[in-house]
């Protein structure tokens, strides 16, 4: 009887298998992609499992174009659900077919799986490369899937890269090739992207609203892994608006919507991880704290994710230190800050050793806090020098590419002013004729033809102030051109070459340089569109001219950028110049029907020459120095030069004014601007920007 009924469940077993084998079969690579993309999927390792049994995935002597097009497919799923081992596992097959086969798409496809890679592993500017190699590529397939993949990846890079404009963006981009193509899972967690972005730019009001919108596309679908992540990204957007209770509930749907699902690991880290954040914000939950930190760098630890250790680490050794444990509680931050160094994360370094230094200060451990704050201090100069730099890198892109535009502009103005010329000789060519007919015909016509010859050369004299106007005047805001800005100064006498121990020797009425960037204009063309842009522009320019004095010049520099040459200014009263700029940009909002739009400057502000030998482009590029400093301070601020120490390391003074300041060689003044509204909170620093 045992016997009989084992043979009958071993049919049934047989049967099951059978039928579940032919059921899997039946479908093909194309029907599973096309499936996933219009519904999305439960389960991401369920859903690699589901096009890994498709009934044709082809072999290695299938065709080249079917084997590109399945990696392709679980490439793209594995980088959505942060499958990493199918990452890798893709990136060997796609070189090895690009290599072997001279596979352009194949090599593509790799650079793409590397930069997601190096994204995960060490940072956004590692996957760069990648990325900028991958363009050139791009360029030779206009493929809209090839597409969409790479600008998904771009964006993502470039946000977590805090170039927060651009990565908005190229996701935006991309979201247009997915709702094109019909994909709408890629679509909902394009948009999902966009709410970290928009809260990190500070737009929280859009961020809510996305996230809102996002999570009842996703959940319409049933796609919980994008619902996981959605609910993750509306718990940072209700952390920085402040609604504790929003906050909660999203974190913990997220951390529901996770825990079955092996591809979202870092998802469950980052929840548990967020919770013990909220509870280590309120008096006595530290027994929280420590239980959800705990689970969050056990699960790490167990799947090897060594770098999502630092956040928990940190928030255990604040809970301890808190509960008295403060020895236990130094040695995990230590570790957490050690993790961080390990991986490159400079930021990280930053952050929790000033939770470090607190720790120490209230345990009245002076000395030690003092050494972890200097250390903090040298590393976050050197963020900054960092950021600077290729923040210049960025502004020297960009005015070689205005160089470029204004040379086109000029051979226009030439080829109008040549037009004129050869309309003018067209006229006195038929003076001439007319002269030669008139000895014919009479004096009338002789009358005629003159007249007509003086209206020509009118048009011509009126053609070239014209053209002299727009070569020097800025068409949209009427100010002076960056071309008439360097003319003018080309035209200022040059500093005198004398010993820089006698300053005295080289007085000479100074010209003070103002340079003025207005604060998040790319956020008033994104919500009011760039007519509103437009007017903001117009009406700064209108007053500024009203402030200052006729002699001097309103300029403007390119983009958002203004800058103001005054003569006969000297250093001393750049603080009260750049007070006066500030309140007249910044008191009265700009007016667009019922919206009125609040607008900030930063400016940087210098004299020359105020030491021997310097020259306009020396103070300029100084101006830009400080306006970075005024920028990084906060916004809605000046910083003016006001004196070079006549010993100073000018070389040091060219490259880090900071570093001059504290060296005595130099002062900077520091001018806030008035208050127009409140400060936008910070991002948080432990939230996720995986979106690929």
């Amino acid at each position: 009887m045992k016997m009989k009924a084992a043979l009958i469940w071993l049919c049934l077993g047989l049967l099951f298998v059978a039928e579940s084998t032919a059921a899997r079969s039946s479908e093909t690579v194309t029907q599973v992609v096309t499936d996933l993309q219009a519904h999305g999927y439960q389960n991401s390792h369920a859903a690699l499992t589901r096009l890994r049994d498709a009934s044709d995935v082809p072999g290695p002597t299938s065709p080249l174009d079917a084997r590109l097009h399945y990696e392709q497919a679980l490439l793209k799923l594995a980088m959505e659900g942060n499958q990493i081992e199918q990452v890798r596992a893709s990136l060997t097959a796609l070189q090895r077919m690009a290599r072997q086969e001279a596979c352009d798409a194949c090599h593509f496809y790799a650079l793409l799986a590397q930069a997601r890679l190096a994204l995960v592993d060490v940072s956004a500017p590692a996957a760069r490369p990648y990325l900028d190699q991958a363009s050139v590529l791009l360029t030779k397939n206009r493929n809209a899937v090839d597409q969409q993949i790479f600008y998904t990846l771009l964006g993502n890079t470039q946000a977590q890269d805090r170039k927060l404009n651009t990565g908005i963006e190229n996701t935006m981009r991309a979201l247009e090739l997915a709702e094109a193509r019909g994909d709408a899972a890629a679509a909902v967690r394009l948009q999902g992207a966009l709410i970290w972005m928009n809260a990190d730019l500070g737009d929280l009001r859009r961020a809510s609203g996305l996230g809102e919108d996002a999570y009842d596309l996703a959940t319409a679908m049933n796609f919980r892994p994008a619902m996981a992540q959605i609910s993750l990204d509306l718990g940072h957007v209700y952390a920085l608006t402040g609604d504790r209770a929003k906050q909660r509930t999203a974190i913990e749907r997220s951390l529901s919507l996770s825990r079955d699902d092996p591809g979202l690991i870092s998802l469950q880290v980052l929840s548990l991880n967020n919770l013990s954040d909220l509870y280590l914000s309120e008096p006595g939950q530290e027994q929280r704290v420590l239980d959800y930190a705990h689970r969050a760098d056990d699960l790490a630890s167990l799947h090897k994710m060594e770098l999502q250790r630092a956040a928990p680490l940190t928030n255990i050794g604040l809970a301890q230190a808190r509960l008295g444990r403060v020895a236990d509680g130094v040695a995990n931050i230590r570790e957490a800050i050690a993790i961080s160094q390990r991986h490159g994360q400079k930021e990280y370094v930053v952050g929790i050793t000033r939770e470090l230094v607190g720790v120490l200060e209230r345990a009245s451990r002076y000395r030690e806090a003092l050494t972890e704050l200097r250390k903090a201090d040298a590393l976050e100069l050197d963020l900054t020098r960092q950021q600077r730099d290729s923040a210049v890198l960025d502004l020297q892109e960009k005015y070689a590419a205005e160089h470029q535009a204004q040379k086109i502009i000029q051979l226009s103005a030439q080829n109008a002013l040549k037009q004129a010329e050869l309309a003018a000789e067209s006229w006195r060519n038929r003076l001439w004729a007319a002269l030669a007919l008139m000895l014919a015909i009479g004096s009338a016509l002789l009358v005629r033809s003159i007249r007509q010859a003086r209206l020509a050369n009118r048009s011509l004299a009126i053609a070239n102030a014209s053209l002299a106007e727009q070569s020097t005047t800025d068409p949209l805001t009427g100010a002076a051109n960056r071309r008439h800005v360097q003319n003018l100064l080309q035209q200022q006498p040059r500093p005198l070459r004398t010993r820089r121990t006698d300053p005295s020797e080289t007085r000479q009425p100074e010209t003070s340089l103002l340079l003025l960037d207005l604060d998040f204009f790319k956020r008033i063309n994104d919500t009011h569109g760039h007519s509103a842009g437009d007017l903001v522009l117009v009406t700064v320019a209108q007053r500024l001219r009203q402030l200052l004095r006729q002699e001097d010049t309103v300029a403007r520099w390119g983009g958002e950028e203004f800058v103001l040459v005054l003569p006969h200014t000297p250093a001393s009263t750049l603080p009260a110049v750049a007070h006066k700029v500030l309140q007249v940009i910044a008191s009265t909002p700009v007016s667009l029907g019922e919206c009125e739009i609040a607008v900030t400057v930063s400016l940087g502000a210098v004299s020359f020459p105020m030491y021997a030998d310097q020259g306009w482009e020396a103070a300029l590029a100084v101006a830009d120095l400080a306006l970075y400093e005024a920028k990084s301070a906060g916004r809605n601020r000046a910083v003016c030069l006001t004196r070079v120490n006549p010993h100073a390391d000018l070389q040091q003074l060219r490259g880090d004014l900071a570093q001059s300041e504290q060296a005595g060689d130099i002062d900077l003044t520091e001018v806030p601007g008035p208050a127009v509204g409140p400060t936008l909170p910070q991002p948080a620093s432990t939230h996720d920007k995986s979106v690929v």
